[in-house]
């Protein structure tokens, strides 16, 4: 693998104090060290910018404004600011095992075909404690893309030529990276790394005003989607099964149970996979 092929590292950054540091580590001590790291700050209110100000390091380049344009508008501002060859998403509040952008750029430096390559991930909660796995995999048909996410959103890893050809829809907040793979599904080239190379953090806090939006965004995906207006009954079923989810969820967390659905997403493989790398975190937590 060529180590002088310049990778973007992209992250839109908002309010992450809390966690902000433990991110930037994961990144700075990757085994692969050709990146630049990009930060787009859309309006932090609290110590976030102070935080990365505390890092000094070339790689990183922080872009501030002052203004809230919400997460397609900042992705689509570092696709354009890009510099590497790929371009890497990364959320303020994950953890990357440290040779995950090695691992990915080799794979795609060996799969010259492929556009976007993801993986599965390691779940964690606010403490930095493991709660579950998450498996990845790529949808096998077009129906199955419109049920599920394709990736782990900030597991990806591609071309920079992709992204600029396709972008983000700045209009579908919540749902950008699921409109992205659904839009580009026919004319790309998908693949996994079955690994782990994230520790992805995703507490189990119910959010039901975010969980409702996010299938608002969704049906406005359905709605104008072309393969669906060509089948106006799948249309209807699929906008209606939205509607549906959106009551379940309503009814879920007015009984109290809604922590339980976060937990059943977030355990769709054995519990006893995920604790397999408690090891590689709290090595990761030590020198952080």
């Amino acid at each position: 693998m060529n180590e002088n092929i310049l990778v973007s590292i992209a992250i839109p950054l908002f309010n992450a104090e809390k966690f902000l540091s433990f991110t930037l580590d994961s990144i700075l001590n990757q085994t692969y060290k050709n990146f630049e790291l990009i930060i787009t700050d859309d309006g932090s209110t609290d110590r976030s910018i102070e935080i990365v100000n505390l890092y000094n390091d070339p790689r990183i380049k922080l872009y501030i404004d002052g203004m809230n344009k919400g997460i397609s508008f900042r992705l689509n501002q570092q696709i354009d600011l890009a510099k590497g060859k790929y371009f890497i998403r990364m959320d303020a509040d994950d953890i990357m095992f440290e040779d995950r952008i090695e691992k990915q750029i080799k794979f795609l430096e060996n799969n010259p075909d492929v556009d976007v390559v993801g993986s599965s991930a390691v779940i964690i909660g606010d403490d930095n404690e493991i709660i579950g796995y998450r498996s990845a995999y790529i949808p096998k048909s077009y129906d199955e893309a419109l049920k599920k996410s394709t990736f782990i959103h900030p597991t990806v890893a591609g071309k920079t030529k992709w992204f600029r050809k396709y972008k983000y829809d700045e209009g579908l907040i919540g749902a950008e990276d699921f409109d992205l793979w659904l839009r580009s599904r026919e004319f790309s080239v998908f693949q996994i790394i079955k690994e782990p190379l994230l520790f992805y953090r995703d507490p189990l806090k119910f959010k039901l005003k975010t969980y409702n939006f996010r299938l608002k965004q969704q049906r406005k995906i359905f709605s104008k989607d072309n393969y669906l207006k060509k089948n106006n009954i799948k249309q209807k079923k699929i906008i209606l099964i939205s509607y549906i989810k959106s009551f379940l969820a309503f009814s879920i967390s007015i009984v109290g149970l809604d922590n339980y659905y976060i937990a059943k997403r977030n355990s769709n493989s054995d519990i006893n996979m995920a604790l397999k790398y408690e090891e590689i975190l709290k090595k990761m937590l030590t020198k952080h």
